[in-house]
């Protein structure tokens, strides 16, 4: 049976094989064989098919396939120039679920051969493709194991750890490498959570407001304003004038050329000023070449986007010991944050 007939009668290979499927199909179409084969592999061999694809620059061809489902994989890697690849026999096996993407097992590879990157590998309870993105976007003093745990599988969450600590650093007049420093010699969630705590709370208040034009948009200020600025929107922004009036966020109408929008301001205690939902007309989703310009002007005042502070947030609270009884207030606030706009 062919890997064209399991699947049409099954459609049990595309979705966990992803993009190796159409790299597999022409093989398995000259040996009926090999369908089933992959059928009853398992999991951890198949993603040491995909590895094997992935890094290697021979095509898919039936001996290929087969020395990768049934070779010793300590050979096929010494074979293709990866025998210093220690330990991935081990990683392979707690990826779960479908193949990750071919860009992944690549970055498998290089980072096993990183001598700073590998022993963290060797830790880790579970591999997936933003786990190893995030080690990769860590520089080196960061890659502590408490701090690898506490943003894992975050999409992005090294760069905005990265970006936090930036904006930290500059609120606190000190050199960015010394604050990664600081949070990578920690050896424990309790150390991580101390020294994250040590710096929020030595954060100087903040001076004043965001400013009153930023790029094409000008903040609204009174709740009169907002409120129709909302109704020719068909937005609910009234609900942001008790928000407004404290002080806590601020409303800005983006217009540049026939483009408008809608912006949030939000403030995150004493570490600033962060950009949160920015929406067009009954919160459609701007075009990308509204949104960037847009949030590139807002970058440029130093307003940076609410998803550094969110991911701050998880790496804050995953840091809690078990039993710990903690309001996630952060993260409640978040969703408030996000569903604030709604059409009428």
């Amino acid at each position: 049976m062919s890997l064209v007939d399991l699947t049409e009668r099954q459609g049990t290979l595309a979705w966990p094989l992803g993009w190796a499927f159409a790299e597999l199909l022409p093989a398995a179409s000259t040996r009926p064989d090999l369908g089933l084969k992959l059928l009853t592999t398992a999991r951890p061999r198949l993603h040491f098919l995909a590895f094997v694809l992935a890094t290697s620059a021979r095509p898919a061809t039936p001996e290929l396939i087969d020395q990768a489902l049934h070779k010793p994989m300590r050979k096929v890697l010494a074979d293709m120039g990866l025998s210093g690849r220690r330990g991935l026999r081990r990683l392979l096996g707690r990826i779960p679920g479908k193949l990750m993407e071919r860009e992944h097992y690549q970055l498998l590879a290089h980072l096993l051969a990183d001598a700073s990157a590998a022993p963290i590998l060797h830790h880790v309870t579970e591999v997936s493709g933003e786990l190893l993105v995030n080690i990769r976007d860590l520089p080196p003093m960061l890659r502590a194991p408490a701090v690898i745990d506490a943003i894992a599988h975050i999409p992005g969450a090294a760069q905005h750890v990265l970006m936090w600590i930036d904006i930290v650093s500059a609120r606190l007049q000190c050199a960015a490498s010394e604050t990664q420093t600081q949070l990578g010699r920690c050896r424990s969630h309790a150390e991580l959570r101390s020294q994250l705590e040590k710096l929020v709370d030595a954060l100087p208040a903040l001076d004043a407001a965001p400013p009153q034009v930023i790029g094409h948009a000008v903040r609204i200020d009174t709740p009169s304003a907002i409120r129709q600025l909302g109704h020719r929107f068909r937005n609910c922004l009234s609900s942001f004038v008790d928000a407004e009036v404290d002080g806590a966020t601020h409303i800005y109408h983006w217009c540049s050329g026939q483009s408008e929008a809608v912006c949030e301001v939000s403030r995150a205690s004493n570490l600033g000023w962060f950009l949160a939902s920015h929406l067009g007309p009954q919160n459609t989703t701007l075009a990308p070449d509204v949104a960037g310009p847009l949030r590139r002007a807002f970058a440029e005042a130093s307003i940076h986007p609410i998803q550094i502070v969110e991911t701050y947030d998880d790496l804050y609270f995953s840091t809690a010991r078990r039993g710990d009884a903690i309001t996630d207030g952060s993260r409640r606030n978040r969703h408030q944050r996000r569903g604030r706009y709604h059409a009428d």
